[in-house]
């Protein structure tokens, strides 16, 4: 299963580890979701934050106001979840208005649950540094008419803003390139992030 998406081509490939839900007596309560796991390939990969801006077409800082019910579109193996972003301010692109949905691979439907392996599902109250693509997939449900987005190489845009302040990265996720902006200040990671925009711009990285 392939999704396109501008600047980088998402693969949720080793996933279908399909979970097998027992069967109920009739009138008990359904057994909870069975997580699988849920891996995504993305390529090209962005070895630097410059790289990671310039394949970006939205950088913001959001704040998750609501998660909406996880959905399985037509013809879709996977299942996907859509979050609603406030946006707090804009460094690159224009969202056309203070709210967009961001789209993640992952979630739960009916007795199934698909689990990323390399990152979280953002969840309501939550801040990030967002580096986005436009999701321009015509026959996803729309929310509310607002502007829909990926995050940027699945993971790698992804910047949690804990409520010190600081940057903060989950150790089970191996990814070298958030890593290195671990327990950074927001303000010192938005001057890196101008840094990189004023930058000439950098080839894409080829696929791994």
């Amino acid at each position: 299963m392939t999704t396109y998406c501008p600047a980088i081509v998402l693969i949720a490939a080793s996933l279908k580890l399909v979970a097998q839900i027992p069967p109920t007596d009739p009138g008990s309560s359904p057994p909870p979701p069975v997580p699988c796991c849920l891996i995504v390939d993305v390529m090209p990969v962005p070895q630097s934050l410059k790289q990671l801006v310039d394949m970006s077409s939205l950088i913001v800082e959001g704040v998750v106001e609501k998660v909406m019910p996880s959905r399985r579109g037509a013809g879709q193996t996977w299942i996907e979840i859509d979050s609603v972003i406030r946006i707090a301010q804009t460094w690159k692109g224009s969202a056309g208005g203070s709210t967009i949905v961001l789209s993640q691979m992952g979630g739960r439907d009916g007795g199934a649950a698909d689990q990323p392996t390399q990152y979280s599902i953002v969840q309501p109250g939550e801040r990030y540094i967002l580096f986005l693509s436009l999701d321009d997939r015509r026959a996803l449900p729309s929310v509310a008419g607002l502007k829909r987005y990926d995050v940027t190489a699945a993971w790698a845009g992804l910047l949690f803003v804990g409520a010190d302040g600081l940057i903060h990265t989950d150790s089970k996720y191996n990814d070298p390139l958030r890593k290195k902006y671990e327990g950074k200040a927001k303000a010192e990671m938005i001057n890196l992030l101008k840094d990189a925009l004023k930058q000439k711009r950098l080839p894409v990285p080829p696929p791994l």
